[in-house]
Formats: C-alpha cells, structure tokens, sequence
C-alpha cells in the first residue's frame, strides 16, 4: 500500500536530496531539470505538464535505485551518445530496482528510453520514443515478472529487447522500423507476448534460446530486404505460436534448430517464403508442428533445408491444394505437399529464387505435381483444407525475393 508521507516540488535545476523518506512523492514543477538520481523504497517521482529532463548529451537522464519506486509522466531529453548495446545512455535506467515502474514516458534524443537491470517485477507501459538505430529502444536484463505494455517505440536497433525475463508478459507494444528485431527475446522461460505489431523493420519477432514462451495474436508484417523475416524461433524449445498474422514479409516464419514447437491457426499470407526450415552448424534439427494454420498467396510455402528435420503439417489450409473434396467437408481428398524441389534448392541457393515464376520453373513443378515419386512426400500435409483460390500473385514477390539474394544463403552456417 502506497501511503504519502511528504510531497517535495522540485524546482527547475533543483536535486532532490540524497535520502528520501518512504512514502514521499518528487512532483518536477515545469522547466528544464537537470538529471536525477533517485534511491529509496516507496517513492513517486511525478512530472507536471511543462516539465523536461535534460542530460545536457551526457549520460542517463534519469537513475533508479531501491524499491517500489514509480516514475510517472516523465519527459526525458538529449541522452549522451552511448550507444553500447549493453551499456547505452538512456532516458531512465533502473538497476537493483525491485517492483518499480515507468508509465507514460516520452523520450526524445534518446539511445534508449528505458533500460533495467536486476529489476524484478518491473513495469514499463505508456512509452513513446523514436530511436537512431544505435540502441535498443527499451531493454530489460535479468528483469523475471516484467510487464512490458502499450509502448510506442520506432526507428531502434532492437524496439523491444528482453533477456532473462522468466515469466514476464509484452503485450499490446507498437514496433515500428526496427533496424534489427522489432521484438527480441532472449534466454527466458513461461513468457507470454501478444497483440503487438511488429512492422517495416528487418525482424519481426525473435525468440530465441529459451523454453515454453507463448507468442501469439501478434502482427508481423512488411519485413523485407537482406535477413528480413517476420517471426524467428531459434533453437527454442517447447514453444507455441498461435492466432499470428504474418503478412507481406521476405519470410514468414523461419525455425533454426528449434525442438517441440507448435505453429498453429496463423495466417501465412503474401510472404517470400511462408515456412523457412534451417538447421543452424553443428545444432540439432528443427522438430516442429504446423497444424491449422492458412497459408495464401506465398510464393513459397514450405522450404525445409535440413533432410533430418522433423515437420509435420496436418490440416493447414492452401490456396493451392487440390480442390477434389467428395464428401463436401471443405479437406481435400487428397494430400498436398506445400514445397518442392526448386523450393529447396532455392533456400540453398538464394539467388535461384528470382527465377521462381519462370515459364521453366513453373513447368518443372507441374511435372512434379503429376509424378509423386520426385515430390518429397514426407513434408506432404495429408488432410488439407482448401481455401478459396488468392487471385493474382502479388506484384511486389521479385523485390521480395531479390531481398533473399542478399542474405547470401551461408549466414547460418559460418
């Protein structure tokens, strides 16, 4: 329970003092402050309307130590130009700060608008800050609990960038033109992310390293160019991804190495390669399951680029599948193999895929439909469900597909 035992107004220029007494609330009266540096348990540190923190280009703008402390309605400028991506200036840094929050920031001229470390139970909700692609945006490390919502963050390395976080949420987060990953998340277990959208960056969603993380609801969409892809799972273990719309991007979903995870009720739509499957030098292979998602309109459903992986498709829709259905239950009579040949050797040779729509291309895997035995049956999803048929392909694929030529094709095997 928060119970004020003294109010202190601060002055433009004027620090609070050293040693606050718990309960006390730090209201910044309007003018430029210089930076803060707050220590204690149950503190508020409030800005009213017209008041800014200015680091001056040098360092945080403000510091946060102790316990219970609420940052609210802050408006923090002209970080220093740290930019290391583990020890960036930053608009606020908490460090040791137990159950603390941060709500409504607006960070401008800022590396990063908010870095934590060994904040357990942190709160991060209502920032607003538009990046230099130097820093992440906001950064959490070693933070379990954390509830990181409703955050506006555009133009950063990595928008939102978490590591070590067991059991914390990300929810409901706008991620704008990230230079790298709109969402990363690293080494943490039982996490939940959803309802964000990831947008007009390089990455998606990255989840890597970790077990039982749960992403779903998510929209990921326009990545393209070099290395773009909507939604990365990295050798993550026993992981679900559901009820995502992954739209418009290089690659839709590309697994590495990941074991035990379940891909379901996502919609695939209008991607280079809607699945991508890679096996990561001297990792173990993927052991992944897609049922009931809706691919439509990929130049490519399905890539698998390692002969020991384990995939297994069951009742996805396609666009493409056949439309024999006898008994009128809307799956296919017959089974569908979303991938081929010239799929494969594309994922292995990138530079192959702009010929995809070629008249050659296109008869070498009409062949294949009417031959079974060159089809690699084992990727073939035996009750397919037939959705309508997509129309005109999209005019864009050949930019998209000219973006896979540059990834190079070894960036995972060095």
């Amino acid at each position: 329970m928060w119970v004020l035992a003294a109010l202190l107004l601060l002055s433009p220029g004027q620090s609070p003092p050293p040693e606050l007494a718990p309960g006390t609330a730090v209201e910044l009266l309007p003018g430029v402050h210089r930076p803060l540096e707050l220590t204690g348990e149950d503190l508020v540190l409030r800005a009213r309307p017209g008041a800014v923190i200015d680091a001056g280009g040098e360092g945080h703008g403000v510091v946060v130590r102790g316990k219970r402390i609420r940052l609210v309605d802050l408006r923090v400028r002209n970080t220093g130009p740290g930019d290391d991506f583990y020890n960036p200036d930053s608009a606020v840094f908490l460090v040791e700060c137990q159950d603390c929050a941060v709500e409504r920031l607006r960070a401008e001229g800022a590396v990063t608008a908010v870095r934590a470390e060994e904040a357990p139970g942190l709160l991060v909700r209502g920032v607003e800050a538009e990046g230099n692609r130097r820093g992440p945006g906001i950064t959490l490390y070693r933070c379990p609990g954390a509830v990181v919502e409703d955050n506006l963050l555009d133009g950063f390395l990595d928008n939102l960038y978490m590591e070590y976080t067991d059991g914390s949420l990300a929810r409901r987060n706008r991620l704008y033109r990230s230079y790298r990953y709109g969402y990363h998340l690293m080494f943490s277990k039982d996490v939940e992310v959803y309802r964000n959208v990831a947008a007009r960056g390089r990455v998606g969603a990255a989840v890597m390293y970790g077990r039982r993380v749960r992403v779903y609801e998510n929209r990921l969409e326009g990545h393209t160019g070099p290395l773009a892809f909507g939604l990365l799972s990295q050798e993550q273990h026993d992981s679900e991804f559901f009820d995502n719309l992954i739209r418009g991007n290089n690659v839709g979903i590309l697994v590495v190495s990941a074991v035990e995870d379940v891909f379901h009720r996502n919609r695939v739509e209008n991607n280079g390669f809607g699945v991508l499957v890679l096996r990561e030098k001297n990792k173990v292979s993927s052991a992944a399951v897609f049922r009931d998602n809706r691919f439509r309109a990929n130049v490519y459903d399905l890539a698998v680029d390692d002969p020991e992986a384990r995939v297994t498709l069951r009742g996805n829709a396609y666009d493409r599948a056949s439309r024999l259905d006898l008994d009128g239950d809307g799956v296919s009579d017959l089974p569908y193999l979303p991938s081929s040949s010239y799929a494969l050797l594309a994922s292995r040779m990138l530079d192959l895929s702009l010929f995809a729509k070629s008249p050659g291309i296109t008869l070498w895997e009409e062949a294949e439909k009417k031959v079974p035995g060159l089809r690699l049956m084992n990727l073939a999803d035996p009750a397919p469900r037939i959705l309508a048929e997509s129309g005109r392909r999209p005019a864009w694929w050949p930019l998209a597909l000219a973006g896979l030529v540059l990834m190079g094709g070894l960036w995972l095997r060095s």
